[in-house]
């Protein structure tokens, strides 16, 4: 099979040390500020182990995708494995359903702003989340290299700030909470657990989305899933600390239900707290949004060179960066921000979308060692068929029922999904005839 993964003139800027400063950032989000309470309300003093089981149900997707980004590394990776393995249409309808999962963007701009407001109470929540939005927007206009030394300043802040609530908490942490067994770890029984590990998901997840940027890579074959898997067990292992300090320095039926807010009052002196909040909070959640623009643009930037959208959509700026591209997903983030769009829809609809759109890319490894074996063979990341197909199964079921339970209490999402699908297929088959031949 003829492959054609084109670099675009992008340049290979990205080191071991920059992916995981982008992955770490993709990772460290609203995730571990928001779910910390729920997750202890589900699990109790099982909160650590949720964080690490859901680290593992992460680590089976990122498997397969490290798999297939280092064998054929490229900018738009998934994009493009599902394009060449599953076919042109396919690849499409994954990308518009990308597209529309973005807008998470919004839920970054806004859970920044606020904690912004939180501190600053008469400052504009408005205001400040189309502040937040237009910043990560700018510094990735200027090119992912900047993007990505933002980025690491904001990794190493927010990182020093959930450090602190570690050193500041355990010395505190009352562990007679942690000695009562099973019926400690899993209160509220297995499923409870399953699902409280399940949420956290969420908050373990993002680093698959660095094989977006195979093309910006020095090393992809050896980077890449170094990168992936380590990020993911580093954020894991820091939140897995976290949640022994959740849960217990103060009552379990405190925190139950509540952000880590509540925990930080109680063992920080004010100084430290205001930075926690800004560092840990503001931060965490910027560095998503920044690493969020760093790598969304890429499949469309090679969709758009083939013709599925019109030829301008794929111009890059004098510094290599897809401007145009850049701008649509800043409209996206910004409409939900200034029409007051409920931050809970917007939650739910974009992460919902996201686990969904991500099952494409997954299940093309069932289909790698066959269609190009020639790249596994010469891949430096080596695992046996047998391990590819049971990763991307147990991955895919994974997904599947995350999905659904994302859903099912949302009116009328699976049916906005429907039509939105019924009008990318509709496009799809209209639009095929401009789009080149592979």
């Amino acid at each position: 099979m003829s492959e054609q993964h084109e670099q675009h003139e992008l340049k290979r800027v990205l080191g071991l040390g920059d992916l995981m400063g982008i992955g770490v950032g993709q990772i460290i989000g609203s995730g571990i500020m928001a779910l910390t309470g729920i997750t202890i309300a589900l699990t109790g003093a099982g909160t650590p182990l949720a964080f690490l089981v859901a680290a593992v149900l992460v680590i089976c997707p990122n498997m397969v995708l490290a798999v297939l980004g280092s064998a054929v590394p490229a900018t738009g990776g998934m994009y493009t494995y599902v394009r060449d393995y599953i076919g042109k249409k396919t690849g499409f309808y994954y990308l518009a359903l990308l597209v529309a999962g973005q807008l998470v963007l919004a839920m970054f701009a806004i859970t920044f702003a606020e904690y912004a407001t939180s501190l600053v109470p008469g400052l504009s929540q408005t205001a400040v989340a189309a502040g937040i939005l237009t910043l990560c927007f700018i510094m990735n206009v200027l090119g992912v290299d900047i993007a990505a030394k933002l980025q690491n300043i904001l990794v190493i802040i927010l990182v020093a700030a959930m450090v602190l609530f570690i050193a500041f908490g355990l010395p505190k942490v009352n562990w007679s909470v942690f000695s009562g067994g099973i019926s400690a770890i899993m209160p509220n029984g297995f499923i409870n657990f399953m699902t409280g590990a399940s949420l956290l998901t969420f908050a373990t997840g993002g680093a698959e989305f660095l094989s977006e940027l195979g093309g910006e890579m020095k090393n992809p074959g050896r980077d890449l899933p170094r990168a992936m898997i380590y990020s993911t067990v580093a954020v894991a292992i820091l939140y897995a600390f976290i949640g022994v300090v959740a849960v217990g320095v103060l009552p379990i039926e405190d925190v139950a239900g509540q952000s880590l807010v509540l925990v930080s009052q109680a063992i920080f002196p004010k100084p430290v707290y205001y930075f926690f909040i800004v560092g840990g909070g503001m931060f965490a959640v910027a560095s998503t949004l920044n690493a969020t623009f760093t790598w969304c643009t890429k499949g469309l930037l090679i969709a758009a060179e083939e013709g599925w959208l019109p030829k301008q959509a794929a111009s890059l700026s004098k510094r290599g960066t897809p401007w145009v591209l850049l701008v649509i997903f800043y409209i996206i983030g910004m409409i939900p921000i200034l029409t007051g769009l409920d931050i809970s829809t917007i939650a739910r609809l974009g992460n919902g979308v996201s686990l969904i759109y991500v099952l494409f890319p997954i299940f093309t490894g069932y289909l790698i060692y066959k269609k190009n074996p020639e790249a596994m063979a010469k891949s430096s990341f080596k695992v046996k068929p047998t391990a590819l197909y049971i990763l991307t199964t147990v991955a895919l079921i994974g997904y599947i029922i995350a999905a659904i339970l994302n859903f099912s209490d949302i009116l009328g999402a699976w049916q906005m999904m429907l039509i939105y699908s019924a009008v990318v297929i509709v496009y799809a088959f209209l639009r095929e005839k401009h789009v080149k031949k592979i």
